[in-house]
């Protein structure tokens, strides 16, 4: 009997997997045992590469130490962008009105809010979760990499005008607040959302998702959906997953996470992107 798993790991050409969660241990390291495995995909010719909601900016010290050569997909879908050529192959920005009239919403509701962009990403006054990127941008100055540009942002938010915002990041421990939010964004006709973490709002374009992403990267390599291999953990990688043709849930992923892949591997502290790669998608001795 053949292993429906081995058989569509071996049509595998491109491997694309979350960051957070996936590819780092909940300490957020990268592991040896994933830097081993991906190394023996990609000299096996089987591309490799990350989508995350993360700014392209906070990903030079993973696509350094990885090796990544193929056009990474960064906040959440709305970017793909090219590591060699450092061109962007497609973006999505978020509709100026629209971002204006959410930006007055978190300001007036006192929500830790910001946005995210290709440059300098700027953060509200009252913003904890700053200190996450500028903690970030120490690691990467010890390790001899590029950082990330964080900033606040200025009375009546000016600082952006001119400037193409990718994302709008509102992070909250109060569910009353995400509540509000929420029912704000359901108004919105061009704005879409969901969430990288519990407390954690990802809000872009309408059409910007990983899942779109990882079709714009498929066809820019004349790949087949059978012949991508997504991975990921959480809401915002469903997308991803329910276009890949070896869809692929880590053992951390929510249950919800879980009913749109077709396996489900080993958790991010087990390296289960490692597993998945060597037991199924890596050329059999």
């Amino acid at each position: 009997m053949k292993d429906k798993y081995l058989e569509a790991g071996q049509k595998v050409k491109l491997i694309v997997s979350d960051v957070d969660g996936t590819l780092l241990t909940s300490d957020r390291r990268l592991s040896d045992d994933n830097i081993a495995a991906i190394k023996k995909a990609t000299e096996q010719n089987i591309m490799f590469t990350i989508s995350t909601g993360r700014v392209v900016s906070m990903l030079d010290y993973y696509i350094k130490t990885l090796d990544i050569t193929t056009p990474i997909i960064g906040f959440n879908g709305a970017v793909a962008w090219d590591p060699v050529s450092k061109e962007t192959i497609y973006d999505i920005p978020m509709d100026k009105e629209e971002l204006s009239e959410l930006l007055e919403f978190c300001k007036f509701h006192k929500l830790d809010y910001g946005v995210m962009t290709m440059g300098v990403n700027y953060f509200s006054p009252n913003s904890f979760r700053i200190e996450r990127y500028r903690n970030y941008n120490e690691f990467a100055k010890s390790h001899g990499r590029s950082i990330m540009e964080v900033d606040i942002f200025d009375e009546n938010h000016s600082c952006i005008d001119g400037i193409k915002v990718y994302k709008l990041l509102v992070t909250e421990q109060d569910t009353n607040k995400i509540n509000i939010m929420l029912k704000k964004l359901q108004s919105m006709q061009n704005t879409g959302y969901t969430f990288s973490e519990p407390t954690l709002l990802d809000i872009s374009e309408k059409s910007a998702d990983k899942g779109l992403g990882v079709k714009k990267l498929a066809k820019y390599y004349d790949l087949r959906p059978d012949e991508v291999c997504a991975i990921g953990d959480y809401d915002n990688d469903i997308s991803m997953l329910s276009y890949a043709g070896f869809s692929v849930a880590m053992g951390n992923a929510q249950p919800n996470v879980k009913e749109h892949a077709f396996y489900v591997t080993a958790s991010n502290d087990d390296n289960g992107l490692a597993q998945v790669i060597e037991k199924y998608i890596l050329t059999q001795p």
